[in-house]
């Protein structure tokens, strides 16, 4: 079916997919999706999945958001990662392929999927259809509907690499940097709860008292009590001696300080000059 009858359009169209096509190489401009996608595109239909080139997701972009693209059959990258607003947005399927199996959409993806419905400024209200092909629970329609978003959390992560990247840029302070991530954001906003869960171990511990069937503490409880402290505090300095006689000795490390990127810190007399990066 063609949703798009004009020619102007058309060939605006055609002008934009050739001009983008002339930065591929001729093996490139054969392939299948490359020769099935303009017809489509001229027909105001588009498509838009993880398995297209990202030159023909690009042209898909553009102009769809230019509105020469009426129809468009696209996975929930589209929705979720690109601000693409839509006059109506359709779920063919209430349920989707997590890499494992079958899952129903959850309420975070229909909400984001869902929110693109509506234009601004050319939309007095946005349509969604959802297209159910499968008995649904109303437990499970409500919560994807009215379900709470999945949890943002940061995949921030350190490495050498990067703290060496950023400390060879000039004026950059890479402690700054890493102070206003969102990663250390969310880590400093537990910090309450962690103190408050801390404070009621703490209050647990402390209300802890050896009792018997009688509320009688025998000698031999006590004995028992204080044998165990003693084993812990000899296994803790126990630990605290392999540290410093073995694990941190300069005789036994040296071996293992020859693969240059490793972190060291160095102390001398017990003062620290800080940390520093093996090269050589």
């Amino acid at each position: 079916q063609d949703y798009n009858n004009d020619s102007v359009e058309k060939d605006l169209i055609s002008q934009v997919y050739t001009n983008a096509m002339e930065s591929l190489s001729e093996d490139d401009c054969s392939l299948p999706q490359v020769v099935a996608l303009l017809p489509l595109l001229k027909r105001g239909i588009g498509i838009h999945h993880g398995g297209l080139l990202p030159i023909l997701k690009e042209i898909v972009e553009i102009l769809f958001s230019e509105g020469l693209i009426k129809v468009l059959f696209a996975t929930e990258t589209f929705s979720i990662g690109i601000n693409m607003p839509a006059k109506t947005v359709v779920f063919t399927n209430t349920r989707k392929w997590d890499g494992k199996d079958f899952r129903w959409v959850r309420s975070g993806e229909y909400i984001q999927m869902s929110g693109r419905a509506g234009r601004r400024g050319k939309d007095d209200r946005g349509m969604v259809i959802q297209m159910v092909d499968e008995k649904m629970e109303p437990a499970v329609c409500k919560d994807m509907l009215y379900g709470d978003p999945d949890p943002l959390n940061s995949s921030y992560r350190i490495s050498y690499n990067m703290l060496l990247n950023m400390m060879r840029v000039e004026d950059v302070d890479a402690e700054y940097l890493l102070r206003a991530s969102f990663h250390q954001y969310q880590r400093e906003k537990e910090v309450p709860g962690l103190l408050l869960q801390a404070q009621e171990l703490e209050d647990q511990a402390s209300a802890v008292t050896l009792t018997t069937t009688n509320d009688v503490i025998t000698q031999e409880q006590t004995d028992l009590v204080a044998h165990y402290v003693q084993v812990q505090q000899q296994v803790e300095s126990t630990r605290r001696k392999m540290t410093t006689r073995y694990i941190q000795n300069p005789l036994y490390i040296a071996k293992f300080l020859k693969t240059p990127g490793r972190f060291v810190e160095i102390a001398l007399e017990g003062e620290s000059y800080g940390w520093g990066a093996v090269v050589s």
